[in-house]
C-alpha cells in the first residue's frame, strides 16, 4: 500500500509526513478490526511507534485524525475517480489506461473508510454528496429547475449516487474482482439499460445457454 503520508501537505517536512503517515496507517489498521469508539490513542501510538505527545502534536483526538484522513482521501478520489464517474454518466467510452486501478489497488486500506464493511453512514453520505454534485455540474442541473422538479431530481440523484457507491462497495467485499476494466463496463451497461433491464436480459442469456446444453 502506498504510504498515506504521500497525500499530506507539501509544506510539511519529510520527517513530519513520515510520522503522520505512521500514525494514520496505524489508525487504519485498527479501524479494520474495531469500531472507532473502541480504538485508543495508546493503541495507535504503540502501533505507530510514537509517543502520545507526538500524536497530540498533530491531532486533537482520534476523531480529528479520522476527519483529516477522510479529507485527504476525498481529495484523492476527486482526482482519480471523478473523471471516470463523469465518463460513466455521460456514456463515454472509458479507456483502460485512464482507470484509477493503481490508486484503488495500492490504497485499499484507506478506501475501506468509504467502501468497507465498517464504513460509517456520515462518511458514505459525504462521498455520495460529491457524486451527486458531479452529476449536477456535468449536466448543468443547478439552474432553472422548479421546486417540484427539484425534489424529483434529488431522488434521482440519490438513486444514482447510492448505486455507484453500492457497486464499488460490493466490489471491495469481493476482493476487487472482477478487474476494474470489467467492472467499468458492467457499470456502463447498468447506467445505459437500467439495472432491471440488465438483470432481465442477463437471465434470458443464462437460461438460453443452459437450455442449449
Amino acid at each position: 500500500m502506498e504510504p498515506v503520508a504521500s497525500m499530506a501537505g507539501k509544506n510539511e517536512s519529510k520527517r513530519v509526513q513520515e510520522t503522520k503517515g505512521r500514525i494514520r496507517d496505524a489508525f487504519l489498521q485498527l479501524y479494520l478490526k474495531k469500531r472507532i469508539e473502541k480504538i485508543t490513542i495508546k493503541e495507535i501510538s504503540d502501533l505507530a511507534q510514537v509517543n502520545r505527545g507526538t500524536f497530540y502534536a498533530h491531532y486533537q483526538d482520534i476523531y480529528d485524525l479520522k476527519e483529516k484522513v477522510e479529507e485527504e482521501a476525498i481529495q484523492e478520489l476527486k482526482v482519480h475517480a471523478l473523471p471516470v464517474m463523469q465518463a460513466l454518466i455521460t456514456r463515454k467510452t472509458i479507456e483502460e489506461v485512464v482507470l484509477p486501478w493503481k490508486f484503488f489497488y495500492e490504497n485499499q486500506r484507506l478506501l475501506e473508510l468509504f467502501f468497507g464493511e465498517r464504513a460509517e453512514v456520515s462518511t458514505v453520505r459525504r462521498l455520495k454528496t460529491i457524486m451527486q454534485e458531479t452529476v449536477v455540474n456535468t449536466f448543468g442541473l443547478d439552474k432553472g429547475i422548479s421546486p417540484g422538479n427539484r425534489l424529483k431530481l434529488e431522488y434521482a440523484l440519490e438513486y444514482v449516487a447510492s448505486a455507484q457507491v453500492g457497486i464499488i462497495s460490493h466490489w471491495f467485499r469481493k476482493g476487487l474482482k472482477p478487474s476494474m476494466a470489467e467492472l467499468s463496463q458492467m457499470m456502463i451497461q447498468f447506467n445505459l439499460a437500467g439495472p432491471i433491464t440488465y438483470v432481465t436480459e442477463e437471465l434470458k442469456k443464462i437460461q438460453g445457454a443452459e437450455g442449449g446444453i
